[in-house]
């Protein structure tokens, strides 16, 4: 996401830290209440020392702002990149972290502590879920509720519509800053123009209140399962559960017998795993903290 500095327009204050040749960048975002300062566009080289020799001056800096911790990678928002993987390294999805095992030693020598996790698996989609999911789409279709499914470029006619669900849903999540659409837009769509995006939104009276959006894994024959949100009206009406019903059985046609869950976060309240036999190859992700 070459374009993504272009978020820091938006930044309260934002400076970039050099060090030989280990980069990152000092960001304050006061949108995000409770951890406004972050650090992001992280690039360390293989040497510990340099890579200590930066944090320390973002670190320092941090604290002379009068700010009591610093949280990270987090580049500027959620709606961009953020997250180290800590694990299973050699695992390929997209988007992804691609930050190497020393990365996340580094840090935790520095002192960084795991502040919030997350995690990708394959589930296999012929579950117990599924049925249920089946029988909840039929009865929101006998409420009045509409499904439609978007591909290629018509799913760009319906950007508007995923940004303003998308807003009200995550506006409670954890670590979230809204965006303007145009960012929205402009940066953030930029990443789903290089796969082939299926879209499915759920519609009431007219009005799109519900989507999901899954893509080929473009490094292996897989299929991802990304954002998805509901109304903060609608949640309660299990119009997701039909959602997630539809984009299993998108992908069960293309022959898929399983779907990688992309980018969950396990401290969220509504985050279940699946039964231990229906999932496998976990990789795992986190966002990390110290106090300064």
């Amino acid at each position: 996401m070459n374009n993504e500095l272009e978020i820091l327009k938006l930044a309260d204050y934002y400076e970039e830290f050099v060090e030989e040749s280990a980069k990152a960048y000092l960001i304050i975002n006061k949108n995000i209440k409770e951890h406004p300062c972050m650090f992001g566009f992280v690039s360390l080289p293989e040497d510990y020392e340099v890579a200590k020799k930066l944090f320390e001056r973002i670190e320092l800096k941090a604290k002379e702002m009068g700010y009591k911790d610093i949280i990270g990678p987090l580049n500027y928002t959620t709606w961009m990149s953020y997250r180290f993987a800590v694990n299973n390294f050699d695992l390929k999805l997209y988007p992804d972290c691609t930050n190497p095992k020393y990365y996340v030693d580094y840090i935790k020598e520095m002192g960084y502590k795991e502040l919030y996790t997350y995690r990708s698996a394959y589930i296999d989609m012929q579950n117990k879920l599924y049925d249920i999911g089946e029988a909840i789409y039929e009865e929101k279709k006998k409420e009045g509720y509409e499904f439609k499914q978007f591909t290629g470029k018509e799913v760009y006619s319906h950007t508007k519509e995923v940004y303003e669900i998308s807003i009200d849903a995550f506006k409670d999540a954890y670590l979230y800053s809204e965006i303007p659409f145009e960012a929205f837009d402009q940066i953030y769509l930029e990443w789903t123009k290089t796969v082939d995006i299926v879209l499915i939104i759920a519609y009431k009276n007219g009005k799109a209140i519900g989507y999901v959006t899954g893509y080929k894994n473009p490094y292996s024959n897989d299929f991802i399962s990304k954002t998805s949100a509901v109304l903060k009206e609608y949640q309660k009406h299990k119009v997701y559960v039909a959602l997630l019903y539809l984009g299993c059985k998108y992908v069960m046609g293309l022959g898929y017998d399983k779907m990688i869950y992309h980018f969950q976060c396990e401290q969220k309240s509504t985050f279940k795993r699946f039964d231990k036999n229906i999932e496998s190859n976990e990789k795992n992700y986190a966002i990390f903290i110290k106090e300064l």
